[in-house]
């Protein structure tokens, strides 16, 4: 089989890889060998704070790798990589270019890690209180009494346009009845 030039990267939990390092890396090097992969290079990363937590771990080390496997090789690995309680996540890359990264990397090139490399606060910002607040041009929706009893289509327009009128006016729509104040007054 023909091998292909990947790049991996693992997140492993900090309080393992500060209690015993060399396990870890060898757990890791081990699952790479034991599926065709051949390491060509290996660099343990600081701990970082997480942006969020991963299976229950505030900070991360990351840990990562260039190997040669074959592509078959890639799911068995992530397969066993999800069974192990060793390692939180880990991402795989195959792209043009990885061999002179690599080759910069070993040569200190290449900062280690990235120094604008930043997961404090990289997320996206929805708000105070998340994606699904409520947008601010729009009110409550008031439901017309076709809708109230489960109609559709389009008598609920109809109604619906023609109480448009009665809520400009200031009419407030009857909860019980579902006509405005003005048509309740005058039936």
């Amino acid at each position: 089989m023909s091998t292909q030039l990947y790049e991996g990267m693992f997140l492993l939990d900090s309080n393992l890889v500060s209690k015993d390092w060399a396990s870890l890396e060898k757990h890791i090097l081990d699952l790479l060998k034991r599926h065709g992969a051949e390491t060509l290079y290996s660099e343990r990363w600081p701990e970082r704070r997480l942006a969020y937590e991963v299976k229950g771990c505030k900070k991360g080390t990351y840990f990562l790798t260039y190997f040669n496997a074959s592509g078959t090789a890639i799911p068995e690995l992530h397969r066993d990589i999800e069974l192990s309680e060793r390692i939180l996540r880990a991402m795989f890359i195959n792209e043009q270019g990885l061999d002179e990264e690599m080759e910069k990397r070993k040569n200190k090139e290449i900062e280690i890690p990235p120094a604008d490399l930043s997961f404090g606060d990289d997320r996206p910002s929805f708000g105070s209180r998340g994606r699904f607040r409520r947008r601010e041009d729009s009110g409550p929706r008031e439901r017309s009494s076709d809708e109230r009893a489960g109609g559709s289509g389009a008598a609920a327009k109809s109604d619906a346009a023609s109480s448009a009128p009665a809520a400009e006016s200031g009419a407030v729509a009857s909860e019980a009845g579902g006509e405005t104040g003005a048509d309740a007054s005058e039936s």
